[in-house]
């Protein structure tokens, strides 16, 4: 069998920098991607970036390595580290100048983990030479491809999911290459969204390359770089510390995708997770081949899954560089869901990462229960277009909508949250209903839908959606519609979404969990139902004062807190209290028939 691993290349000796300058210089970093990020959101132009946040910023050394990682969903990094080595390969650092400007977007030939994440890299110059890089990726809302939002589940062929761009200098000694922009801008169904993103992405990396040159000039060359060496050198200690605090073994999971992009059958994913001394393996062997669609993970697509849940599960304030990185290796068959080859389709990459978090997760749970979630409810993705009447210009809003998180051992899970590698926000109603031709007549959470637990999970969001736009179209797609965030520790599964559509007169249509040029006439609605978080411990085992909580807050009807939890509420309107002599009784019902 064809693998693939990874383990990151160590530090070179940290040189003498003194711990408390190294301190000074590696929050400066973190500081200055930080207002890359505010530059970006600032300065965009789509409401899928200046409104979403549907962007990241980084900054890297000259060799590549992660130093500092702004990111407003942890599967950005995938197109953030495999674009840094991918530009260097295509322009080693004595071909680069001052104000020199790299596009790219390709998962097989440049780096990057899907189409419409366009990342932009400039490099940072001191003492005559390349020693570190600024960049920015951002989703933009439309890259071509055979549907509007260059984001479909049934893609079979990477050619259809639309423009791919390997490494290209957009910038030249501080001139733009007009000829690349307008092959990019032709490319897209919305250029002049495209032009506004790009250019706001360039004055982004002209922020950062700014904030980086003054770094090395305050310290000088030499003392920033050992400062570097003793931040990634840290950031790999305190990670293997974390490590040493796991009981040490072999831990395994298996979950499912339950659709492939094109039908709905069951794909395994698998995973074993080693825990030896100071040191993590995560091993995706068993896990399926690539899918017929989308929804197959590149390299580094899977290596930015893992990373998240290092940090998430080992460490949270971990320092985002690529010091912990050495402390983790992976290894994923070639050909698998996990380590997709050229042409697979991966445009929907990002639903799978998030059921490689529930995997991981799960593998975790067997050994330190008290750090994971149980299992969560993934976003569900509408992509509306179409000609808004009241311009009579063509749009497209990509947009995904949260699901929830699991509980923990402790606590509830999030309600209407993102989880694992996703990120960005819920479009405000206000700036969907100004941007583009559609009403929101309906935006809440689903009551009930919270898997049952001693700590329940979130729940999810309903979202229903009126368009009246020329010509509609959409594109959906979905996953945990059959098989649920699973509970922990004896909980109960969340339950699972569904798309629903509704025509002018009413009629209900359930919708399939992935569709694509799908027409929506004007008056007509969709409404999105998506997967909740599932729960932690016993449900009878829950709090009856949490238990009513829930029920006055309508987070769950009284009806599922006497028969999920044992707990009978009496009483109407915001006069409920609860019925303990029935709640004894069922509970102990309970107790004696287990």
């Amino acid at each position: 069998m064809s693998l693939a691993t990874t383990r990151p290349a160590q530090s070179k000796n940290a040189g003498t920098t003194d711990a408390i300058t190294a301190e000074v210089i590696a929050h400066r970093l973190r500081a200055a991607s930080d207002e890359m990020m505010a530059a970006l959101v600032k300065t965009a132009y789509s409401p899928n970036i200046k409104e979403r946040r549907d962007c990241s910023t980084g900054i890297f050394d000259g060799t590549g390595r992660l130093l500092a990682l702004t990111a407003i969903a942890p599967l950005h990094l995938s197109s953030l580290i495999g674009t840094i080595d991918s530009v260097m390969a295509h322009f080693p650092v004595n071909q680069m100048h001052p104000d020199d400007a790299f596009v790219v977007n390709d998962p097989y030939n440049g780096g990057g983990s899907h189409l419409p994440d366009i990342t932009m890299v400039v490099p940072v110059w001191s003492g005559g030479r390349v020693c570190a890089f600024v960049a920015n990726i951002a989703h933009h809302s439309d890259v071509g491809g055979k549907v509007p939002g260059s984001e479909s589940s049934d893609c079979t062929s990477i050619f259809q999911e639309g423009l791919r761009l390997p490494p290209i200098r957009l910038i030249e000694q501080g001139r733009l290459n007009r000829n690349i922009l307008d092959i990019i801008l032709s490319n897209s169904r919305t250029p002049r969204e495209r032009e506004g993103d790009l250019k706001a992405q360039i004055a982004t990396n002209v922020v950062g390359r700014r904030r980086v040159e003054e770094i090395f000039e305050r310290f000088g060359t030499q003392v920033t770089l050992d400062g570097i060496e003793a931040w990634l050198d840290y950031s790999e200690t305190r990670a293997r510390a974390g490590i040493r605090a796991l009981p040490p073994g072999v831990y395994e999971n298996e979950d499912y995708i339950d659709h492939d992009g094109i039908s709905p059958r069951m794909v395994r994913a698998r995973v074993k997770v080693t825990i030896e001394s100071d040191h993590l393996t995560f091993d995706f062997t068993g896990s399926d081949p690539q899918m017929a669609g989308s929804r197959n993970m590149v390299w580094n697509a899977t290596l930015a899954g893992v990373y998240y849940a290092v940090k998430a599960l080992i460490d949270p304030d971990l320092p985002p560089n690529a010091g912990y990185f050495r402390a983790v290796d992976v290894v994923a068959p070639k050909g698998s869901i996990f380590n997709a080859q050229s042409p697979a389709a991966v445009g929907d990459r990002g639903s799978s990462g998030n059921i490689l978090g529930d995997l991981i997760f799960g593998a975790f749970a067997k050994a330190a229960p008290d750090r994971v979630m149980a299992g969560c409810g993934p976003l569900h993705a509408v992509t509306f277009s179409g000609i808004d009447p009241r311009t009579g210009e063509y749009y497209v809003d990509y947009e995904t909508f949260a699901g929830a998180a699991g509980a923990q051992h402790d606590q509830d899970g999030k309600d209407a949250v993102r989880v694992h590698v996703s990120g960005a926000a819920n479009l405000p109603v206000e700036a969907a209903e100004h941007e583009f031709s559609l009403n929101i007549l309906r935006y809440e959470l689903i009551q009930d839908s919270g898997g049952a637990g001693r700590f329940r999970g979130g729940l999810g969001t309903l979202r229903e959606i009126e368009s009246w736009t020329k010509e509609g179209r959409l594109v959906g797609r979905g996953l945990r519609q059959v098989a649920a965030a699973p509970g922990f520790g004896g909980g109960a599964n969340g339950r699972t979404g569904r798309f629903i559509m509704y025509d002018r007169d009413g009629k209900k249509t359930v919708l399939p969990a992935n569709f694509s040029d799908l027409p929506i006439g004007e008056g007509e609605r969709i409404c999105l139902e998506t997967p909740a978080g599932a729960g932690f411990g016993p449900p009878f085992e829950r709090d009856p004062e949490r238990v009513l909580a829930d029920v006055l807050s309508e987070k769950v009807s009284v009806t599922a807190a006497r028969t999920l939890y044992g707990v009978a509420v009496k009483g109407t309107g915001l006069n409920l209290t609860i019925d303990r002599a029935a709640t004894d009784a069922l509970r102990g019902a309970r107790h004696a028939a287990s």
